[in-house]
């Protein structure tokens, strides 16, 4: 049967905002700068993940060279310095494909394992602050008991804009959130970045794109009139 989409969610970092490369980069600096016992590859590892496996993660790998404590707070230091010079810039083609399924009155939710008010900063920091307003919902790691892979934020999503999962595409860059969409029942697209994705996880979903000019291309196909 041919799929057919009726609504599209979007993860944040990596989806919508080309963040990823920023936070490594303050992530980067940090361990060379302060000579830490971190390999610059965890920073793959992490990506999609909720905070308490991320924090389990890095808190493991300092051993005692370093608190978790100052080592998060020094990260995000130099991660906001980056992106107080530099903003919040989108990921090629973002913009506008959130302006554009907007204009043709397709529900939108940005469905995201980061906290609300980092969610309103990046926007307000971005080149088009104006385009928060296109998503109906908003679902962030406060909104859900179960993050990112577990089912949950993308049902809750698929629940909030009224469609069925099976019709919501969705738009991911990591393992976490690839997993979680694809178990909810989602057409789930990957647009690869950070996160490493296995081929097996990848022969799972949907597609894998290149560029958010196939999401309109997919939706011109498969979109519901």
């Amino acid at each position: 049967m041919k799929p057919v989409i009726k609504a599209v969610a979007l993860d944040k970092d990596g989806v919508v905002f080309d963040t990823e490369r920023l936070i490594y980069r303050a992530f980067r600096e940090l361990i060379v700068r302060e000579r830490l016992p971190i390999r610059p590859e965890l920073f793959e590892e992490l990506v999609g993940k909720p905070p308490q496996v991320y924090l389990q993660v890095l808190n493991e790998a300092l051993g005692q060279a370093m608190s978790l404590d100052d080592f998060i707070a020094r990260w995000f230091a130099l991660r906001d310095e980056i992106f107080a010079n530099e903003g919040a810039p989108f990921m090629p083609g973002a913009d506008a494909l959130i302006a554009s399924l907007h204009a043709r009155g397709v529900p939108l939710a940005l469905v995201t394992g980061d906290f609300r008010r980092n969610v309103e900063r990046d926007f307000a920091r971005s080149s088009r602050p104006e385009l928060f307003a296109c998503f109906a919902h908003v679902i962030t790691y406060e909104d859900v008991a179960n993050p990112k892979p577990d089912p949950e934020p993308y049902r809750r999503a698929a629940e909030a804009l009224g469609v069925d999962p099976a019709n919501l595409l969705v738009v991911e860059d990591s393992p976490p959130g690839v997993e979680a969409a694809i178990t909810a029942g989602c057409l789930t697209l990957i647009l690869p970045g950070y996160g490493m994705i296995s081929p097996d996880l990848a022969a799972r979903a949907w597609r894998t794109i290149r560029h958010h000019d196939e999401v309109l291309r997919l939706f011109d196909e498969y979109g519901s009139r």
